[in-house]
């Protein structure tokens, strides 16, 4: 099981400001010079022995601007900023490619968490996904459950945006179990 938290993004005129939102240790921080962009994995938080992977949300790219610390787990608290980044020059041939979660958002195919949580395929574990890969969906089908402190809210297809009213799985995105963020891709799905 994988578990991944999103930094938290602010502006600072031109520079973009990550920091993370829940307290920890923060570990494996990239060294100033880096390019960052949308899904990178750029260091981890430890709380209570667990590591959590820290994503770059979409949307941001830029070259790390801040030394890494000198201690290898420093101690975080919430909102804390760990990287300032800059803009990256145009024209500079080290910018970060696209991400793949970037190119499935242009084409509006991804249904997205409706909000923060832990994503579930099944209801529980001795019984089958809601959907899986070539089932269609229609307005309203089960396609798994988001937890919140052991409170589980199930999420439906919702055909919004470009997302057609009926829908073939074509690709399930967030592993069962993993957490995810709100508007995080959780199937991809193309017309049925």
């Amino acid at each position: 099981m994988t578990n991944i938290i999103e930094f938290k993004v602010t502006r600072d005129g031109e520079r973009t400001l990550l920091s993370v939102p829940e307290v920890g240790l923060f570990t494996r921080a990239l060294p100033a010079g880096a390019l960052l962009s949308p899904g990178q994995h750029a260091g981890y938080l430890l709380q209570l022995g667990l590591g959590r992977a820290l994503v770059v949300p979409a949307g941001v790219t830029g070259r790390i601007v801040t030394e890494r610390p000198e201690k290898v787990h420093l101690p975080i608290g919430y909102g804390d900023v760990v990287y300032e980044l800059e803009p990256i020059e145009a024209g500079d041939g080290r910018a970060p490619q696209e991400s793949p979660d970037e190119a499935q958002s242009d084409d509006g195919l991804v249904l997205r968490a409706p909000h923060t949580g832990r994503f579930w395929h099944r209801p529980s574990p001795d019984e089958p996904a809601f959907c899986k890969v070539g089932d269609t969906l229609s307005p309203g089908a089960a396609v798994g459950l988001i937890e919140i402190m052991k409170t589980f809210t199930q999420i439906g297809y919702t055909p919004t945006g470009s997302l057609p009213s009926n829908a073939k799985v074509i690709k399930m995105l967030a592993g069962d179990g993993d957490d995810v963020t709100e508007g995080a891709p959780l199937i991809e799905v193309e017309p049925a």
